[in-house]
């Protein structure tokens, strides 16, 4: 594609094609590569891309090391320098210039193009190993097909930044939720960090769920192992807690669940309802015996509408159901109907639930 390319664009409509392909999401690693050995070639190419890119956060990056003099002196000299870079001719120098400054007159266009070049490959190394980010907004889900031909399906709010490379497929979970469908690799195992939580996988289905409190790792299928940057600081690849001294690796197996704290990993729950953990994917919210504070919270991770329990009380009540995430009005009238609890609208759409008595204890068992 690229020598295909390079006979029917011009330069600067190559730069152009570059742009829109790597910012796009079905750019690939191979891409990447290939975008690399493009720019390197010529101090011309580094110049169209700046100019058609204006990648200013790369510019800026800390992660490349900058000559001192200012780039448009570097890109006017280069293009003032012969097709082929190096080697340089003492034939291009005036006869009329001495040997000494001409010797200075090449040394300075080999370095101003040599420097042009590493913004080049600079450039192209700082694309390759920028990781790609993907979000969604409040009450929105995405599911994202990974180069590497796992699934990650992000939920309502969430963000995560994978990074894939030959040796190693890493992705970190920046906000929210997300199901991670891993396909198998032995050779690359599939790290995902999330806050302090550190999880090793080669291929397994998981769901990891990050709070403010900690973050909730519940295994679909298959095993990960769990870490967490509190207990150790070692690799993944050596998960496990110390426990009174001695590192052990713990792992998670299909139903397990864990809660990795900012103290550490949480002792592990085993056979528990993976159902409810992943009952998100299709748009739904079911709760086992959950306090009515908790499951308030839940609906207002999707929806603009809030719902304000205002009662400590009332908070403390369980709920045991399957509600549409989508629907908080549907949940608001559910509530209604019980006895001694009252509902009114507030500001901005919000649903405000009380009690009418301190003393009334609603039976809030049930699917609406």
């Amino acid at each position: 594609m690229a020598n295909d390319m390079e006979a029917t664009m011009s330069i600067l409509e190559q730069a152009s094609h570059w742009w829109e392909l790597l910012h796009s999401d079905s750019a690939s690693n191979a891409d990447h590569r290939e975008f690399g050995d493009w720019v390197a070639r010529s101090p011309e190419r580094v110049e169209a891309y700046l100019q058609t890119a204006r990648l200013a956060k790369a510019i800026k990056s800390p992660r490349l090391i900058w000559p001192s003099t200012a780039a448009e002196v570097l890109i006017r000299e280069a293009k003032a320098s012969p097709d082929t870079v190096l080697p340089f001719s003492t034939t291009r120098v005036s006869a009329s210039v001495g040997r000494d400054e001409s010797r200075r007159v090449q040394n300075r266009l080999a370095w101003a193009a040599a420097a042009v070049l590493l913004i080049g490959v600079g450039l192209a190394r700082f694309i390759l190993e920028r990781p790609q980010e993907f979000r969604t907004a409040l009450g929105e889900q995405r599911s994202v097909l990974l180069a590497d031909g796992s699934r990650a399906t992000l939920n309502t709010a969430s963000t995560i930044q994978v990074n894939l490379q030959k040796g190693r497929r890493e992705v970190r979970l920046v906000q929210g939720e997300a199901l991670f469908e891993v396909a198998h690799d032995a050779a690359r195992p599939f790290v995902v960090r999330a806050g302090n939580a550190l999880l090793k996988d080669v291929g397994t289905q998981f769901n990891v769920d990050m709070r403010s409190n900690g973050t909730t790792v519940t295994v679909v299928e298959g095993q990960v192992a769990v870490d967490s940057v509190a207990t150790s600081e070692s690799p993944v690849a050596q998960a496990g807690h110390r426990v009174g001294g001695t590192l052990e690796v713990l792992i998670l197996r299909s139903n397990d669940r864990v809660v990795i704290t900012p103290a550490g990993v949480g002792a592990p729950q085993r056979g528990v309802n993976v159902a409810a953990s992943v009952a998100w994917t299709q748009r739904q919210l079911m709760f086992e015996h959950r306090p009515l504070g908790e499951v308030a919270e839940e609906f207002n991770r999707y929806n603009k509408d809030r719902i304000d329990i205002d009662s400590a009380e009332l908070k403390r009540q369980e709920v045991t159901g399957v509600f549409d995430a989508k629907d908080p009005a549907s949940f608001v009238a559910f509530l209604s109907n019980i006895p001694g609890v009252e509902t009114r609208e507030g500001a901005n759409g919000t649903h405000i639930v009380l009690l009418r008595s301190p003393t009334a204890h609603p039976d809030t068992r049930g699917v609406p």
